[in-house]
């Protein structure tokens, strides 16, 4: 009796379950999808953190935010025989049906619903994403139901593909890894994209029972295995194979672990992480530049140990695109003793000398010097800044060229001095340069190094001297607007359009431009290349490895070092490439072997090699473009200015047509002399008197010749007295000291100097402010004036009666 009854209740739940199943049924194929919008499969998913090298190599894989492996792909980066596994294994009539596989869910029904027997699943791949998305619990009647109808809703907005897409997406592979991207990278160390027909079907396998067969767990493997086998049987009848085929699909794989996934470049990826925050991140790191360019810094540095030098900081752009290629943000990240993980490629160290060509650059700009130009490198004030250079010593008359390849400071200054519109500070703002004080605050210590940038910015500006003066941001991804449409065969989910916006996001917090910003912005194309061909001019260090390349290569370089020695730079062009090095100490301590000659440069030139063969870049790098408006001509060799008839030697030099400063030479004067006595004329008498070349050099110079002991030929002394010189090539006065641009402030021990540069045909030079006279000097010497507070008209008078004046204030 009481067997009777409970067989009637179970028919009863049975006949319950039937009806509320066709319930559902009707409801959610025919009702709920036309009342529903679409379904957004990834508005919450949160991703894992891929980053790949510009060849696909792995760099890092991060867990998302809960911290789960979770790669998000479109169904064109998975192999197509990870899409068929899938479906063989999971849901063979997933094309034909609905949602739901009506004939394996009845056969599920009455296997373990009616009969009571072994449950089996009946789950299609659309079921199981809708489980999966919405977080559902099928193990209940109500649950499934739920399942059901969410099936129906994804298959009336969604294609097949995308629901395929959406569950390899979100399918368990064991532990805490999910999607099929993250499971290829993390089992299999490749992209999924790639996966072979075996790995395919051993993925395949997993999310049935993903704890089971994880292949991290010691038994794990065996049990994949066994399942694998099976699906094998399954898809060698649905894709035969030869039987060797067979034979190799049934040999057991090698599996990798979470514990081997790589990070390499841990700076680059960290600054990659911080702009986006989940996906596959395709980037322009060339993974064996940055392994060999790895290697090479350690090994320098173990041979530095000795000098107590043990971090250092290396970055490779290629100029044309300006796509990073390697990127070592210190010598080891892990290292706590030299604070590793700080980033020294963003760091905001000094620069020291590094700066000083585009001072050089925007003073052939604004046609302030040629490269051949002479430019003074003597004792010089400006206010109460008195540079001096790194040896501590003058070299008197230095062409431009000299003064930037040795680096010269006060040569440096004199120029900063008088850069005008824009001036120094007011350039380096324009080209994002931060600058956090006023002007002021910097004054002329900019030449110097004086305030802070770091090395991804210094790339920035030496890469302009190879583009033409164009300034560029960085390019972190391997595809963008500047970069050459290369493409590796699984970077097919590189979005040319997100991956802009990614190389945007790393500019987005540099300051908002201003109109004259924009118009400061970069340098004169000619600026940029005769910069370029200055800094060529400084012979390369030899090596074994750079001379086994190239047996004279031409690299464009500068080195810097900061005050008190706790910077040591060397930044060049090479071909194709920007190149960066950084030695020092994160903590700011400062080591006398810190110069950047002796330590930063030796590792620039062993890095060099790295780079491959550039003879050809370097040809087009440094031959000059026909667009260029640059003119070679003859100069004076003593002068570096246009040639007159006395001039006994010339040497070609480029300048600027309209531009540059070039006038013709008066250095080399005719002198009358009277040939019986040897006196000097006053004027030119043939037969009586002939000319003899005499050089007039300016009395500053003339003295500095003196005290190096160079005795210059002097014209010799007049016969009789001359009412009146011929004045037509004599150069009248010019104020050295004090600036007419800068505000002096009166100190009652320290007098304003006033130094004034003489022709030198002048004997005698006067001084006045206003109409009040001041004293006498000779040329070369100092006046020393005790300014009161005031606006002044000085004024210097020579003997020849030439005049120069300035407007001077004293606060």
């Amino acid at each position: 009796m009481r067997q009777g009854i409970k067989q009637q209740r179970k028919l009863r739940g049975v006949l319950l379950a039937l009806f509320m199943l066709c319930l559902a049924l009707w409801l959610g194929g025919l009702v709920l999808p036309w009342l529903t919008p679409k379904p957004d499969l990834y508005r919450h998913y949160a991703g894992s953190q891929a980053f790949f090298a510009r060849e696909g190599e792995l760099l890092a894989l991060r867990p998302a935010a809960d911290e789960r492996y979770r790669l998000r792909l479109a169904l064109t980066d998975m192999a197509p025989v990870v899409q068929q596994a899938t479906i063989l294994y999971e849901d063979r009539r997933f094309y034909q049906h609905f949602g739901l596989d009506i004939t394996a869910f009845c056969r599920a029904f009455w296997q373990g619903v009616v009969k009571g027997g072994r449950r089996q699943g009946a789950s299609t791949i659309s079921m199981q994403l809708a489980r999966m998305h919405y977080g559902l619990n099928s193990q209940s009647l109500a649950g499934k139901l739920q399942q059901i109808m969410l099936a129906f809703y994804l298959e009336r907005h969604l294609t097949k593909a995308e629901i395929l897409e959406g569950y390899l997406n979100y399918a368990p592979y064991g532990a805490n890894i999910e999607s099929v991207g993250a499971a290829s990278l993390i089992y299999f160390g490749k992209p999924a994209a790639e996966l072979s027909t075996a790995e395919a079907l051993a993925l395949a396998v997993i999310p049935q029972n993903p704890l089971q067969r994880n292949p991290e767990r010691q038994n794990g493997q065996q049990q994949l295995q066994q399942a694998r086998l099976r699906l094998l049987q399954a898809w060698q009848q649905t894709y035969p194979t030869s039987s060797t085929e067979q034979q190799l699909l049934a040999l057991p794989l090698s599996f990798e672990s979470r514990r081997d996934l790589p990070f390499v470049a841990p700076h680059f990826v960290q600054a990659l992480a911080r702009q986006q925050p989940s996906g596959p991140i395709h980037s322009s790191l060339d993974w064996h530049l940055q392994q060999q360019v790895t290697q090479q810094l350690k090994a320098y540095l173990r041979q530095q140990q000795r000098l107590g030098i043990n971090n250092a900081s290396v970055l490779v752009v290629h100029r044309p695109s300006m796509q990073i290629k390697a990127y070592l943000g210190s010598a080891d990240f892990f290292n706590s003793a030299i604070a590793g993980q700080v980033d020294g490629t963003a760091a905001l160290r000094s620069p020291g000398s590094a700066l000083k060509p585009f001072i050089f650059a925007l003073a052939l700009q604004q046609g302030v010097i040629h490269p051949k130009s002479l430019l003074k490198d003597l004792p010089q004030r400006f206010g109460l800044f008195s540079p001096e250079n790194f040896d501590r010593r003058f070299r008197g008359p230095i062409t431009a060229t000299e003064a930037l390849v040795q680096s010269r400071n006060v040569p440096a200054v004199t120029l900063q001095a008088q850069l005008q519109q824009p001036d120094f500070y007011q350039w380096l703002a324009a080209n994002q340069v931060p600058l956090p004080q006023a002007a002021d605050y910097y004054g002329l210590a900019l030449a110097l190094g004086g305030m802070e940038i770091s090395m991804q910015q210094l790339v920035k500006l030496y890469a302009m001297l190879g583009n033409q003066g164009h300034y560029q941001p960085l390019q972190w991804l391997a595809q963008s607007a500047n970069a050459a449409p290369q493409q590796a065969k699984h970077h097919k989910t590189i979005n040319t359009r997100k991956d802009a916006e990614l190389n945007v996001a790393f500019n987005s917090k540099l300051p908002v431009s201003s109109q004259e910003d924009v118009e400061w912005r970069g340098l004169l194309p000619e600026a940029a290349f005769l910069t370029l061909k200055m800094l060529a001019t400084q012979p390369a260090l030899q090596n074994e490895r750079l001379t086994a390349l190239t047996t004279t290569p031409q690299v464009a370089w500068k080195t810097g070092t900061s005050y008190a020695y706790r910077d040591a730079w060397t930044l060049g062009l090479y071909g194709d490439y920007v190149l960066a090095v950084w030695l020092g100490n994160f903590d700011g301590s400062s080591n006398p072997n810190l110069i950047g000659r002796n330590v930063a440069a030796p590792l620039f030139f062993s890095l060099l090699p790295l780079l491959g063969e550039q003879q050809h870049a370097n040809q087009r790098l440094f031959a000059q473009s026909e667009q260029l408006n640059l003119r070679e001509v003859a100069l004076c060799r003593q002068s570096y200015q246009l040639p007159n008839q006395f001039c006994p030697e010339m040497e070609s030099g480029w300048v600027i047509p309209g531009v540059s400063p070039v006038a013709v030479s008066d250095l080399h004067r005719p002198v009358p002399v009277y040939r019986q006595s040897g006196l000097r004329a006053c004027q030119h008498q043939p037969p009586l008197t002939e000319l003899a070349v005499f050089e007039f050099w300016p009395s500053d110079i003339a003295a500095l010749y003196q005290q190096a002991g160079i005795r210059l030929r002097q014209p010799p002394a007049f016969a009789e007295d001359c009412q009146q010189l011929s004045q037509t090539q004599v150069q009248p006065p010019q104020i050295v000291s004090p600036q007419p641009h800068l505000t002096y402030l009166p100190q009652a021990d320290q007098p304003l100097a006033l130094q004034a540069r003489f022709d030198g045909a002048a004997k005698q030079g006067y001084w006045f402010a206003d109409q009040r006279f001041l004293g006498t000097v000779k040329p070369g010497e100092t006046l020393f004036w005790p300014a009161t507070t005031g606006r002044y008209q000085l004024r210097v008078q020579d003997d020849l009666g030439n005049v120069s004046e300035i407007t001077l204030n004293v606060q």
